[in-house]
């Protein structure tokens, strides 16, 4: 026999652990059937599968959930039924596995906690009134949990926690206080700040996500959340008690796929805005092949390069790379302020490529910008010692928005960076470093015109300015992720008074 000791201090059967909640020990039978229910477990406790520590416990019971809400739902609704909400919920012409989970997570939610038969009552409202049969103590306890807060909504990751944890807010509820989620596969890869369409789950020290997330870009945000409170405030007249999130669980798809559009007509646009040209000239020589050397390596823009990959291997070419130095730092008055730099050695900007060969002269740029001021420079410097024989432009951004959206057989073959990491390393936190000292005191047009540092003194514009510094501590968390740059601007968010986003 157990010694009395070790008797459960409920059934009295042989326990191994001790209740801190009831101080005396208990079986693991009496444990599951009453943790949460009958006994008001600890957040602290690791056999509470609610607490922090109970976290991996939590997941193995709602894998084995998941599979029993499936089997109920599909077969109340039949296969046919699911399929057509499934349908409902795909957001995109050729989806992803991604996107088939995300979908099926939506619909099995919606026919569970959102639609509605005729008596106003929802299928896990039927389940729960059944005394959720076939579910244990931990699964019941779980649904409680989900049956009356199950929507869709959009989050808006504020801080990383640690290695599964993230303090968030909920963007349709400006009334509800930040919560704690845990999902450690999107810890890995989010940045703050970062706004997600998805499903939350409030439990009683964590929340989760129902199923995929899907991230809304900067770009489209405002446009996006604009047209979601629109279409809500239309259809709410005719339904008093219709709330946003019910709105959007009940439109789900209708709003990611919205979301999907946006994003590709704005990029489309962008892109098809940008100037981005692969441009190319060539020049006969009328003078000799040395004197136009001698030209190339007599200023200080002209550097000498390293012939690239899928660059012809010709005998007697030169291989040059043209900076913006010198004349040719002129051309950075018409660009913009994070592409201008004062200190040469830090980061110097390019024009193109040159290359010399003993019968012509190639140049190359990808911008027409730069063409421009690439062919007026050479008959500054080469005068009758070049002759333009023929050139092509060739509008990449053009070429690049028509392929926008369709789907890529065959991943592109990513080029070797011939840079070595360390280097790149160094040369990207120098840029970083110029970038900011020279940002607090540009003209900003998203600030109205006012620097940042204009725009701290100004109550009224200090939610512009959040949001602006939003974009770039999610630009510079993700170039941290990627580069591993240690990049940190914690001093300017210092200096602008925003100490609420460090």
């Amino acid at each position: 026999m157990a010694k009395s000791g070790n008797k459960c201090g409920i059934c009295e059967r042989k326990a191994r652990r001790l209740c801190p909640i009831l101080e005396k020990m208990i079986c693991s039978s009496c444990c599951g059937s009453k943790r949460g229910t009958e006994i008001s477990c600890s957040r602290e406790c690791e056999y509470y599968p609610f607490s922090i520590k109970g976290y991996d416990l939590w997941l193995k019971i709602d894998e084995i959930l998941a599979q029993k809400i499936m089997s109920y739902v599909i077969p109340h609704y039949g296969r046919e039924k699911f399929e057509k909400v499934l349908e409902s919920m795909i957001y995109q012409d050729e989806p992803t596995e991604h996107t088939k989970e995300t979908a099926a997570g939506a619909a099995i939610y919606y026919l569970l906690f959102v639609k509605k038969d005729h008596r106003n009552q929802t299928l896990a409202l039927q389940w729960k009134n059944q005394g959720w049969q076939g579910l244990t103590n931990d699964e019941r306890m779980m649904l409680n949990c989900r049956i009356d807060n199950s929507y869709a909504t959009i989050i808006e990751i504020q801080k990383i926690l640690d290695y599964q944890a993230m303090e968030c807010i909920d963007l349709l509820d400006p009334k509800q206080e930040k919560f704690i989620l845990f999902d450690r596969s999107i810890v890995k890869s989010i940045s703050r700040f970062t706004q997600l369409i998805t499903w939350i789950n409030h439990y009683p020290h964590f929340s989760r996500m129902a199923n995929n997330a899907i991230e809304v870009p900067d770009m489209i945000c405002t446009e996006f959340m604009n047209t979601l409170r629109e279409a809500f405030k239309k259809d709410s007249l005719k339904r008093r008690q219709l709330t946003i999130k019910q709105y959007l669980s009940e439109n789900f798809g209708s709003f990611c796929r919205l979301n999907f559009e946006l994003t590709r007509e704005k990029t489309k646009a962008m892109v098809g805005r940008m100037d981005i040209h692969q441009c190319k000239a060539m020049y006969t020589l009328k003078g000799k092949v040395e004197e136009v050397k001698a030209v190339l390596d007599k200023y200080p823009e002209f550097s000498v390069r390293d012939r690239n990959p899928e660059e012809k291997d010709s005998p007697g070419a030169c291989y040059y790379q043209w900076l913006r130095r010198g004349e040719s730092k002129k051309l950075e008055a018409k660009m913009l302020p994070a592409f201008r730099h004062k200190d040469e050695n830090l980061w110097v900007g390019t024009v193109g490529n040159i290359i010399l060969y003993p019968d012509n002269l190639i140049i190359e740029t990808f911008s027409k910008q730069k063409y421009v001021f690439a062919k007026k420079m050479i008959k500054k410097y080469f005068k009758e010692l070049v002759v333009l024989k023929n050139e092509a432009v060739i509008d990449m951004a053009k070429q690049h928005a028509e392929t926008i959206g369709k789907r890529k057989r065959e991943s592109a073959t990513e080029k070797s960076n011939s840079i070595p990491p360390e280097i790149e390393r160094k040369l990207m936190r120098d840029f970083y470093k110029n970038r900011y000292e020279k940002f607090l005191d540009e003209d900003i047009p998203a600030l109205d015109g006012m620097t940042p540092r204009q725009a701290a003194k100004k109550p009224a514009m200090k939610i512009q300015l959040i949001n602006l510094m939003k974009l770039h501590i999610k630009g510079i968390e993700k170039q941290n992720r990627d580069k591993n740059l240690g990049l940190n601007i914690d001093w300017l968010l210092n200096a602008l008074g925003l100490t609420e986003l460090i």
